[in-house]
């Protein structure tokens, strides 16, 4: 553990895919997307199947009558892309904020709202294949947005379809192949605080073979103390066309990453110094180190245009290295899974009728180490714990189609997961858990035109806690699962001028999981709420003003309270601003050049802790962004953030009551910086 693979290893590897990648293919396609038909063939340009790729990805979301986004990585690769919220900040219905360096919040509906270490609640995919560990824990240092071909965001429980099942949704990143990428591309930026970043595509492809690979490193020294991260990342993947139905498609991942931490600081502390690291989190090395190997396989089979069956093995090796204030957590996981899902179409134009059913097995087996922190070193041991999670998945979703118009959903889903903790210092604290849930949903789509659809559902989300908050405690039961009973409503559309996608929705949670206090005060660690509500508006829309001026915006608005609670009333949960506004707008003036400024603005407080006692101010930061294209394949970028220097908190630890004192939990916001990116590709 706490191991770094060598220059050597990381290009033998990186050979090896390289190898694969010359032998030719055609069929490309995303996991989760319509697959291209069988006549596409490695004759159609990269450009011309990529377009296609994102055309039918954003055609199959607009059958679901839910909320989906489909984000083009086009859209935030003309500017700084080192991070997962440089790649959803314009997500419609995403929070998606910075506590330093890589480390990053990501929520929908209020998901995982108090996480401070990791996130739950969404789904995440990588080409269709669960990137999730088996508990619903994930991070984001294992994606690279710079070798994204696009994002499929699914929000709530419009994700059914594919088997998740948290309040958030699912967030699918796909990687370009063989067939969608240029042979080769090229993208060096850097900037303030050190930041460098460098990244190498390719791609080949024939008539039965192709492949695509991304070799990436980016590190930071950090504008806070105790805040710098290095990131080195290798992913590719190889098709092989076995014949005209069938597709067995090949993915490698490797990243070694380190990511020192900060910490958080009091409102006095950030108003003196905001670039100071929190209490002992630099004496100590608090750091979050991360190594992680990925394979997968999957295998497609499309007999004709209206069956589709696709089954994917994976696998992924963790090994984390994390030094805290209160001690040095030590990590070996392995997660395994087999996600095997059918979609079969036999209506006809005028009158869909489509079925999809699906199965998935996932297992995660791991090791957790406990130390107290010498240093930055392991100490004394404190703890060891041995962990089994599983998560068996069925799902079946039914759309019959009453006319062209109107189109009814019906689906439902069920889980049965299990939490096993064998704690090997103090074996009272092990545990065995189960549990057993079933969502169902029903939803109407109405086409009003050919650009654009309303739609509305009612649905049921299950969520198992994971292993971090399924803890022992001698006084109060191990947390129960999370459910949840959704409405929603939207409209969404697209013209040749506009795009736009608005969501009202409420969801009724229960036995939400949530740090709480008694009615003493007493700290309780993560239990279950009674009831909560999360409900708001998502708006989002990009469209031309007059040629050459494009303007885009997002706007989220969120009111997540207790409902009744015995402690804390009808207040407001923590952790979430109440409203969120990004918008920038764009002059095309030639294509050497683009103007874009923007602004991130969150106009009002956010409260800290549940109790409602403490809140951080809100703020407004103003942006620049430079770019342009140049001849034979190069481009640039010159992009300027919080141009204003705001002194800012970007998030917070949300508390349980802060009894409105002053405390450690604000994470400072990067001042102002600037960055700078050169990239080139083949024609």
């Amino acid at each position: 553990m706490h191991q770094h693979a060598s220059p050597l290893s990381i290009a033998l590897a990186a050979a090896g895919l390289l190898t694969l990648a010359q032998v030719p293919s055609v069929w490309a396609q995303s996991a989760i997307a319509t697959l291209p038909t069988v006549e596409v063939r490695a004759s159609t340009s990269p450009d011309a199947q990529a377009a296609e790729a994102l055309k039918n990805a954003r055609e199959e979301l607009n059958r679901r009558a839910g909320a989906t986004a489909v984000i083009d990585a086009q859209s935030y690769t003309s500017g700084r892309a080192a991070t997962a919220v440089d790649a959803l900040a314009y997500a419609p219905g995403v929070v998606a904020q910075t506590r330093h360096g890589q480390d990053a919040r990501l929520s929908i509906r209020g998901s995982g709202i108090q996480r401070s270490f990791l996130m739950r609640g969404i789904q995440l995919y990588q080409d269709g294949i669960p990137l999730n560990q088996t508990d619903g824990a994930a991070d984001f240092q294992s994606i690279d947005p710079a070798a994204l071909q696009y994002i499929e965001v699914w929000r709530g429980a419009n994700a059914l379809e594919y088997g998740a099942n948290g309040l958030g949704g699912a967030i699918n990143f796909v990687s370009p192949t063989g067939l969608t990428a240029p042979t080769a591309a090229l993208r060096v930026q850097a900037g303030s605080f050190g930041q460098r970043q460098a990244q190498a595509n390719l791609a080949a492809r024939g008539e039965v073979v192709d492949g695509f690979l991304s070799v990436s490193r980016g590190e930071q020294d950090g504008w806070r103390e105790q805040s710098g991260y290095r990131a080195d990342r290798l992913s590719g993947n190889v098709g092989l066309r076995l014949s005209d139905t069938l597709e067995l498609r090949g993915f490698l991942s490797y990243v070694d990453s380190t990511m020192q931490m900060p910490g958080s600081i009091s409102l006095a502390a950030m108003n003196a110094n905001p670039r100071q690291a929190g209490t002992n989190y630099a004496a100590l090395k608090a750091t979050n180190d991360y190594t992680q190997k990925r394979a997968a396989l999957r295998l497609t089979w499309q007999p004709s245009a209206d069956v589709r069956w696709t089954t994917s093995l994976y696998g992924a090796d963790r090994d984390r290295y994390h030094a805290m204030t209160v001690g040095i957590l030590q990590q070996d996981m392995q997660d395994t899974g087999l996600d095997s899902r059918v979609a079969v179409e036999f209506g006809t134009a005028a009158l869909t009728r489509r079925l999809v059913a699906g199965v998935s097995f996932a297992r995660l087996d791991g090791e957790e180490r406990r130390n107290a922190n010498v240093a930055g070193s392991p100490g004394a041991a404190t703890g060891r714990t041995q962990l089994d999670g599983r998560q068996n998945t069925v799902y079946a979703e039914y759309t019959h189609g009453l006319n062209e118009r109107w189109a009814l959903q019906a689906g439902v889903q069920s889980v049965q997961a299990r939490r096993r903790l064998d704690n090997l210092m103090n074996p009272a604290a092990s545990y065995d858990v189960k549990f057993n849930g079933t969502s169902p949903k029903l939803g109407v789509l109405y086409t009003a035109s050919p650009q654009s659809q309303w739609f509305a559902n009612i649905s049921g989300s299950f969520e198992a806690a994971p292993f971090g908050e399924v803890a022992y405690n001698a006084t109060n039961p191990l947390a129960r699962a999370q459910g949840a009973t959704t409405v929603e409503l939207g409209w969404r559309g697209r013209t040749d001028q506009w795009t736009w996608d608005a969501a009202l929705y409420r969801s009724n949670v229960r036995r939400e999981l949530l740090a709480m206090t008694n009615a003493s005060g007493v700290a309780l660690g993560t239990v279950n709420a009674d009831r909560t509500i999360h409900q708001g508006l998502e708006l989002s829309a990009t469209g031309t003003l007059a040629p050459g001026w494009v303007l885009r915006g997002q706007y989220l608005y969120n009111d997540f309270r207790f409902d009744g609670d015995a402690v804390y009333g009808n207040k407001r949960l923590a952790g979430v601003p109440p409203h969120l506004l990004r918008a920038e707008l764009q002059w095309q003036a030639a294509p050497w050049i683009k103007v874009a400024p923007s602004l991130d603005w969150q106009p009002s407080r956010t409260w800290i802790d549940h109790a409602n006692t403490v809140a951080a101010d809100g703020f407004a930061l103003l942006n620049l962004t430079l770019s342009g294209t140049l001849r034979g394949g190069w481009g640039w970028f010159v992009e300027g953030r919080n141009l204003t220097d705001r002194r800012y908190a970007a998030t917070t630890a949300v508390q349980a009551n802060a009894r409105g004192l002053d405390g450690a939990y604000y994470f400072p916001g990067d001042g102002r910086s600037v960055y700078v990116g050169v990239t080139w590709r083949t024609p």
